[in-house]
């Protein structure tokens, strides 16, 4: 740069700005290979966009491959009484449910204490437990209390701790002798009722802790010795559907229909109708998803490959072939039969290509197929036992096009490749130039010097012409 800023200065010429235009010239012979490779990584831009509108697509299609998007049933009813949820293996009809009292959790009370901190007795074995003996719900334990844990505090933590789905807690109510220690269980119905027996040695005979916390539920009224209130007995739902009566130990009722959970929520003074059918909301939301994914499809790749006249601006992949590939592959899987079943293509169930490339639904044809043939729908888009449907091809064909080893991932990678060599190309250019401009430098560094020295020779002879010409004229 200080060479290059003081070039001229022997001369008297603008050999700097000289060399620097030259330099700027020279630069020029880059500016073809920097807009090619300008014009590749946009291509690899523009295939990245369509991989992108192709995967969505292609997971739209997935999704009419699951065989339970068709078994699908939704339930419906008016009652306050119950709820209702269906699963996969629902299947649809109309049912009376009356509920009668719902399921409730046992709870059981001890007489007041005076204080929430004072020891009962000398401490002992709780044994606490929790159903029969014989249901899944089922639990005994035995807690060992000493002296110092066996207040109404010490004795709610230890059987919290215990953790058998027993919950204990302490209420005040208000009276002389406030503090009651309550038992309640965490699950509803009769097989999950509590009994709590204790075992102590206070040494005078006495048995303070079974006084108060003694209950068989096991037993009518708790047993001769209970020492416990029930407060909340356990109780079982019940109800009936179709007129058959029902017996759940939970408010959450499972397998009293197939495939449908009913969560009750109260009783009905009458008979309530629910009824399950297929969910052809569902499917349909998908078909739908499905078309719109592919217009997105279908709208990007016609601008990216658009012509719209000489003068007017083209797609970024006009007459691209790997663009005219995917489209080809992609319409011939939308377009080939699927046998074995009740339809064969698309445009059957009311969805079919346009003219201008897109993809519209025929909404009643769409639903008439959807109400009267759900295995027909299911059997063209998920396929059957011997039969692949309509979504396996397509995926497979997405996934050669626009997947981690599809087409348009070769053309980015082609298109990346030539990038990578211009790249080396402009480097050994760059090289050159720089020669060149290298070249061009020393030899204006040699000018400079050659008309410094002709500058320096001339003032020399103009200043001897001047002295001689003075001497003569004297």
């Amino acid at each position: 740069m200080a060479i290059t800023s003081s070039l001229g200065i022997g001369s008297g010429l603008d050999l700097g700005s000289l060399l620097e235009g030259l330099k700027s010239s020279e630069q020029q012979r880059l500016v073809p290979l920097e807009n090619r490779a300008v014009s590749y990584n946009t291509k690899i831009s523009a295939y990245g966009t369509l991989q992108s509108a192709l995967s969505g697509f292609q997971s739209a299609a997935e999704a009419l491959g699951d065989t339970a998007l068709f078994q699908g049933v939704k339930t419906r009813s008016d009652s306050d009484a119950f709820t209702a949820t269906a699963g996969t293996d629902a299947t649809p009809g109309s049912y009376s449910i009356e509920v009668g009292p719902l399921a409730r959790r046992q709870s059981l009370v001890s007489a007041g204490q005076a204080s929430v901190e004072d020891s009962i007795g000398s401490g002992g074995t709780i044994t606490l437990s929790l159903g029969d003996g014989a249901g899944d719900k089922s639990a005994t334990v035995q807690i060992e209390l000493g002296a110092d844990d066996s207040s109404l505090a010490g004795i709610r933590k230890a059987i919290n701790d215990a953790d058998i789905g027993i919950s204990a807690s302490i209420v005040n109510d208000g009276s002389d002798t406030p503090h009651r220690l309550v038992l309640s269980s965490d699950a509803t119905g009769t097989d999950s009722q509590i009994s709590i027996s204790v075992s102590e040695d206070n040494g005078d005979g006495t048995t303070p802790l079974g006084d108060l916390l003694t209950y068989d539920s096991s037993a009518t009224g708790g047993g001769a010795n209970a020492a416990m209130d029930q407060s909340v007995p356990a109780r079982n739902a019940s109800l009936s559907v179709n007129g058959i009566d029902i017996v759940s130990q939970s408010n959450t009722v499972e397998g009293a229909i197939q495939g449908v959970t009913l969560n009750l929520t109260g009783a009905s003074s009458e008979p309530q109708t629910m009824s399950a059918s297929r969910d052809t909301g569902a499917v349909k939301a998908a078909l739908e998803k499905f078309v719109s994914a592919y217009n997105r499809v279908d709208k990007l790749s016609d601008n990216l490959t658009a012509f719209n006249g000489e003068d007017e601006a083209r797609g970024i992949l006009l007459g691209d072939s790997t663009v005219r590939n995917v489209n080809s592959q992609v319409r011939s899987a939308l377009n080939t039969p699927v046998e074995g079943g009740a339809f064969s293509a698309l445009a059957e169930i009311g969805i079919s290509l346009q003219r201008d490339g897109t993809m519209a639904i025929d909404e009643p044809a769409l639903d008439k197929a959807l109400s009267n043939d759900m295995a027909g729908v299911s059997q063209l888009l998920a396929g059957g036992d011997e039969n692949a449907g309509l979504s396996s091809a397509l995926v497979a064909t997405l996934e050669s096009v626009a997947g981690d080893k599809g087409l348009l991932q070769s053309a980015s990678d082609g298109m990346q490749t030539r990038i990578d060599s211009l790249s080396d190309q402009m480097e050994r250019k760059q090289e050159s130039i720089d020669a060149t401009v290298e070249r061009y430098r020393k030899q204006f560094v040699q000018l400079d010097s050659i008309m410094a020295n002709l500058n320096s020779t001339s003032n020399y002879l103009t200043q001897q012409f001047e002295s001689l010409n003075t001497q003569q004229g004297k």
